[in-house]
């Protein structure tokens, strides 16, 4: 009796050692989308080379803005990005009444979360949105999806997120690249977040949408796939030791440089979100494809555009280390955000005080005496004349920088 429980206990052992190992092989089998990432971005400097040989900065400021100033929700999603909600909320009040889906979708978007009430008017606004036919509405309101369920509660359902992917995959299809970012997210999504486990199809989505991103200077998808690529989240587990400090492989110099080219592709026509974060993480690290003198540059070219303290404070200070004028300029931009966000006047409010900050603590320099205070007072009054802001806000990208 004795050796038969033992051999029994063997077995069981056994059984469980390989139900383990079964699983522990499966998790780490590459997926279709790890595998078509670890053939490399040869294939986007193919399809994109005509775009990315041209050096020519794009005239146009607007050229990558979601909306125009000529367009009814410029001015909202401008409030929204410099963090005044009440005056987005008054703008986009009367769009929302004309029955605007996009209107009802931002409107919802600055209303869930503001409190533990909110929820019910923002998803009353988002069902409206989706019955409009609006698609974005429609996946943020998939049950599958716990943000929705945590925030939105019984307003959501599988039934919603469903019929939003139809008409995605159709916009998508037509060359909508918005569309196929927004379905590769929701694909994500539904992989519970994990980008590199969802599949070969899911691949080919964000590859489609990068590429027809680029036409219509959309560089979402673009700068997400070459995100993963200079991260290397592609190799399955088995090739995957650490090369870098940071845990990533290293580079071969063939991708390094056609991943520059593509973060490059972005800033030349001005993609003020690319450039301010893309660039800055893509400067980083041992696998870093963009200088930093690059990326202060960009930053510094597009301040019109867009600007924020921890971007181009750090550029600005590196600047005056042979120049100290260009401290002035950046307390003059801080003046500048400062005005922007609060519709006051050129003083020293939040933003120029983070400037400060940056150039005392983190750089150790010397800040401005009351002679250059003045100075860049005056120079922020002229730099807010030059202001062309863009719009980096859609509906893939919700959150403010």
């Amino acid at each position: 009796m004795g050796n038969f429980m033992t051999i029994k206990r063997k077995h069981i052992f056994m059984g469980v050692f390989i139900l383990i190992a079964t699983y522990i092989a499966i998790e780490s089998y590459p997926s279709g989308f790890q595998r078509k990432i670890a053939e490399g971005p040869s294939f986007l400097q193919e399809q994109l080379s005509s775009y990315t040989e041209d050096d020519t900065v794009n005239s146009d400021p607007y050229a990558a803005s979601r909306y125009r100033p000529e367009d009814s929700l410029y001015a909202p999603l401008l409030a929204i990005q410099y963090g005044d909600k009440e005056k987005a909320e008054t703008l986009l009040a009367p769009l929302v009444e004309k029955g605007d889906s996009e209107a009802m979708f931002w409107l919802a978007e600055i209303t869930y979360g503001q409190s533990i009430y909110s929820g019910g008017t923002a998803g009353e606004l988002f069902t409206k949105s989706a019955k409009l036919g609006n698609p974005y509405a429609a996946i943020r309101l998939d049950s599958r999806d716990i943000e929705c369920t945590q925030y939105i509660g019984y307003h959501c359902s599988e039934e919603w997120g469903e019929k939003g992917r139809v008409i995605l995959k159709k916009l998508a299809e037509t060359g909508d690249a918005r569309a196929g970012y927004a379905l590769f997210h929701h694909d994500v999504m539904l992989k519970g977040g994990n980008r590199t486990a969802v599949s070969e199809e899911s691949f080919n989505v964000l590859a489609k949408a990068a590429v027809d991103g680029v036409k219509d200077h959309y560089y979402y998808p673009l700068m997400e796939l070459a995100s993963l690529y200079r991260q290397s989240y592609s190799y399955p587990i088995w090739v995957s030791s650490s090369d870098t400090d940071d845990n990533t492989q290293v580079l071969s110099e063939k991708n390094r440089k056609i991943l520059k080219n593509l973060y490059k592709l972005a800033a030349k026509n001005n993609d003020a979100y690319a450039i301010n974060l893309n660039l800055y993480f893509a400067s980083n690290g041992e696998n870093a494809v963009i200088d930093e003198d690059y990326t202060d540059g960009q930053i510094l070219r597009t301040l019109t555009l867009f600007s924020k303290v921890y971007k181009y404070g750090p550029a600005f200070a590196r600047k005056a280390e042979l120049n100290r004028s260009a401290l002035v300029q950046g307390a003059a931009w801080a003046m500048v955000d400062d005005f922007n966000r609060s519709d006051s006047s050129f003083d020293y409010g939040r933003q120029f005080q983070r400037y400060e900050y940056v150039i005392t603590n983190e750089f150790n320099l010397k800040f401005l005496d009351d002679s250059e205070l003045e100075k860049a007072r005056e120079v922020s009054k002229e730099l807010q004349k030059t202001l062309t802001p863009v719009i980096y806000l859609d509906e893939n990208q919700t959150d403010i920088l």
